[in-house]
């Protein structure tokens, strides 16, 4: 068949050309969009491969890597180092694999978003973990904070602010729960070796593919994650006929079984009952095929499809958390799949992917051709030397955008601390959903990366949350509203984490509802769907704000505080941690902003006014630096990963260069101490702070730093171990770099390369966003804008600062204008 190459988001590669009429119009009408800018020679690969797979680099992956993994529930390795620094994920929200491309034994690794132990069916699991009438205390502890006497606030806190359940983390898990791996699907071939071998994930198709010659013929393994048929395909073509064994494991209570012509590998989790069930369809072309309860025989076929559909019975209902069979569910995806060949398959995912990741495309300088023909682990030891590579720094910036894509859809839950892709029982702080920082940070490329439908999950999420926070709220304050605490699960846990033999700052977070709830307001301020805004997020965000009344205390100087609190993961209580105050001011700023919009009226509103305009103010410290606490006690040595105290600097609004000189210096000051290093997705919020600071070279040493330090061969980030906000963070980062954009009312404001590194000094980028409902492309030459163009999607008034000066657009929703 006759292959061709097409250009789509300034990416070129091979398709079929029977599939890909209606993509390579959406391309050409991309290209007539950015014909101004840089061509097609400029722009980055969005190819990653690899000449060895995943196992084949001489570290240890052992199969079934779950039987022999540490089951501690907190920092340590990964049981598996191929798979965390050289295998590729595919996801669509729901399932996840994680690609090894083994040529004799083909290993792919498996996961289900809703494959979680803990919960209900687990011993001891009650729904609510509050300790009643904690909110007693508070005044108590209130007194002891004011007196000094920070002993006693200990012995208070740790008796009263804290959930229900047990002190050891290894007899919490199995309440709590922990995300964990479906198992492993292994297909053996006979073939032995390989030569010429290279496997490879395509970002702007979502299609990983595996070639190479064996016997003088050539192989091609193609595979992806399907969004819109819920099924992950994976198909063998050659120029000769193949033998293969198709067979899965698992460590959970599950069996392989026989239905026709169908391979079902179903059963349970153990620790809860919940549901488990796999089906693999198999479509051949020639040969034979037999399907037994052991797995799926192929002989002689030229051409073999496998269609595998996985499901539990989750569902988000409080209380019962379990919804529909999991059998049934797997039943109905399955037929619908199959009633596609593999073409069709792989055009509705390929479409259903370039409709997301095609909307961006960036170049950010020349790579030589020399270091460009590498694979891209080659490149990375290079980068990690110093080697400069831009066009990898674009493959890292679109990865990120994949992996969102892959791990975040309408209709799944949001990215965990590991996305979607965990191959062990007891992972890393269980992979969970940490409110403190981490599944925030998993969000902040939606909207400025043109993702924003990706973030959905998460306002479902918190949506559920606010259901289920309500008994926390009134528990720890006797409060109105919502709220929750430093870490949840899918079964709606809102309290401090239990036990008294920790400290606090690892269990008690009351302002995570209201970090949460910027991310509704986020959402409308992106998208600009004042339908959603009134009916998903306005009662999140009321709900919020009613908590923040009633559970603010007043201080003796008057000012409002959250009193006591701890600056996440560090140091002792405060009268109020910066943080605390910084989350509240932006929660309220957003749904009073809101409340205009819908018309909301009246005392609710008010009050949520009176106490913004109460809030203890931002306070610079006597090194100079923005305070953590309340009270001056920061330490100028001190290297902490955590920087939540800069929140009103990024994510938040509150703190700018421009706007806020004084409060930004004081930052500035904070940074410095601070130091450039840290963990992986420390350092990605580390370059989103200076790109705040529109201090690009310096932003620049994060981003290198995270290549270094924190980034593996396969592009994925680690704390260590591998944990996924790190990518984000950094994907995010590289956007706030070249794109900086703030909502009003009558519109919005836009910052054109604000924060761009010498080392960028020539190049070009299609379709960021920014809020107020803006899209971006724009090109720039040493340093200067030296063409643009700003598309509205909502009537408004936009301010544009570059090259020293500003513009001002009055447009039209679909209006656009050139610069």
């Amino acid at each position: 068949m006759a292959k061709c190459v097409i250009y789509v988001g300034f990416n070129a590669y091979t398709c079929m050309t029977d599939m890909m009429s209606n993509v390579k119009k959406q391309a050409m009408r991309w290209w007539s969009v950015m014909g101004c800018l840089a061509g097609v020679a400029g722009a980055e690969s969005q190819v990653m491969w690899y000449a060895k797979p995943a196992d084949g680099y001489g570290l240890k992956s052992p199969l079934k890597a779950w039987t022999v993994e540490n089951q501690s529930p907190t920092a340590k390795a990964n049981p598996d180092q191929a798979w965390e620094k050289y295998a590729l994920p595919l996801g669509n929200g729901h399932m996840g694999a994680m690609m090894y491309g083994g040529v004799e034994l083909n290993r792919i690794q498996l996961n289900e978003s809703t494959l979680w132990a803990g919960g209900p069916g687990a011993k001891g699991w009650q729904q609510n973990l509050n300790k009643p009438d904690a909110y007693r205390y508070l005044p108590e502890i209130r007194k002891a904070l004011l007196d000094g006497d920070q002993k006693k606030v200990k012995e208070l806190s740790a008796e009263h602010l804290r959930g229900l359940g047990p002190d050891d983390r290894a007899e919490i898990i199995k309440i709590f729960g922990a995300y964990q791996t479906f198992g492993e699907i292994y297909i053996k071939s006979s073939h032995k070796e390989a030569s010429k071998y290279r496997r490879e994930l395509d970002l702007s198709t979502g299609v990983h593919r595996v070639r190479y010659e064996h016997g003088g013929k050539e192989y091609e393994r193609t595979a992806f994650c399907s969004y819109p048929d819920r099924c992950m395909v994976i198909r063998y073509a050659g120029e000769a006929a193949q033998d293969l064994e198709f067979s899965m494991a698992s460590p959970h209570e599950v069996k392989g079984t026989q239905d026709g012509k169908v391979f079902v590998f179903s059963g349970k989790v153990k620790n809860n009952g919940l549901e488990l069930d796999c089906r693999v369809s198999v479509e051949h072309e020639g040969g034979s095929v037999s399907v037994s309860d052991a797995g799926i025989s192929v002989k002689g076929s030229k051409a073999t499809t496998f269609t595998l559909v996985l499901n539990t019975n989750y569902a988000p209902v409080v209380g019962t958390w379990r919804g529909e069979a999991a059998a049934k569910r797997s039943k109905k995806q399955l037929a619908a799949a199959v009633s596609h060949d593999f073409k069709a398959l792989k055009q509705r995912h390929v479409e259903d992917h370039q409709a997301l990741h095609g909307r961006v495309a960036i170049d950010l300088g020349k790579t030589d051709p020399k270091i460009a023909a590498l694979p891209t682990d080659e490149r990375m030891q290079l980068q990690k030397k110093g080697k400069p590579d831009h066009d990898l720094e674009e493959l890292y910036f679109q990865f990120g955008r994949y992996l969102l894509i892959g791990s975040s859809r309408d209709g799944s839950l949001p990215a965990n601390l590991q996305g979607l892709w965990c191959n062990e029982m007891v992972p890393a702080w269980r992979s969970d959903y940490h409110l403190n920082i981490n599944l925030q940070m998993n969000y902040w490329p939606s909207g400025p990366c043109n993702l924003i439908e990706c973030q959905r999950p998460l306002i479902d999420y918190t949506e559920t949350l606010s259901k289920t926070g309500t008994a926390a709220a009134k528990a720890y304050f006797n409060a109105r509203g919502w709220t929750a605490n430093l870490t949840s699960n899918i079964w709606g846990f809102t309290a401090p984490n239990p036990g008294k033999n920790r400290p606090r700052y690892w269990a008690y977070f009351p302002l995570a509802g209201a970090w949460l709830t910027t991310h509704a307001w986020e959402q409308y301020a992106f998208e600009g769907d004042k339908r959603y805004l009134e009916e998903k997020c306005w009662p999140i965000m009321a709900g919020t704000c009613d908590f923040l009344v009633d559970s603010f205390y007043k201080l003796p100087s008057g000012e409002m505080s959250s009193t006591p609190s701890w600056s996440p993961e560090h140091g002792p209580a405060s009268l109020g941690a910066t943080c605390d105050i910084a989350m509240a001011r932006e929660a309220l700023m957003g749904a009073i902003e809101a409340a205009r919009i819908l018309g909301k009226e009246g005392k609710q509103v008010e009050d949520w006014k009176k106490l913004k305009d109460q809030l203890v103010d931002y306070k610079v410290g006597k090194h100079g630096q923005l305070q953590e606490w309340y009270e001056d006690i920061d330490n100028p040595k001190d290297k902490h990963r955590h920087l939540n105290h800069l929140f009103g600097l990024y994510p938040g609004s509150q703190i700018s260069v421009a706007k806020t000189p004084e409060l930004a210096k004081a930052a500035h000051v904070s940074l410095t101490q601070r130091g450039d290093g840290a963990t992986g997705w420390s350092m990605g919020w580390k370059l989103n702070f200076w790109a705040r600071m529109q201090d690009g070279d310096h932003a620049y040493i994060l981003m290198r730093n995270l290549f270094k330090k924190g980034t593996n061969p396969n592009l994925l980030d680690v704390h260590p171990p591998f944990q996924i906000d790190g990518n984000f963070g950094g994907c995010a980062g590289m956007a706030e770099m070249l794109l900086q954009s703030h909502y009003h009312a009558e519109g919005g404001e836009l910052e054109l390369i604000p924060a761009l590194p010498k080392e960028w000094h020539t190049g070009f980028y299609k379709g960021l966003r920014g809020r107020g409902g803006y899209t971006v492309d724009l090109e720039w030459k040493q340093g200067e804008v030296s063409k643009g163009r700003l598309s509205a999607e909502r009537d408004g008034k936009v301010t544009v600062h570059f090259n020293g000066g500003s513009k001002q657009f009055d447009l039209k929703a679909g209006e656009s204008v050139s610069f």
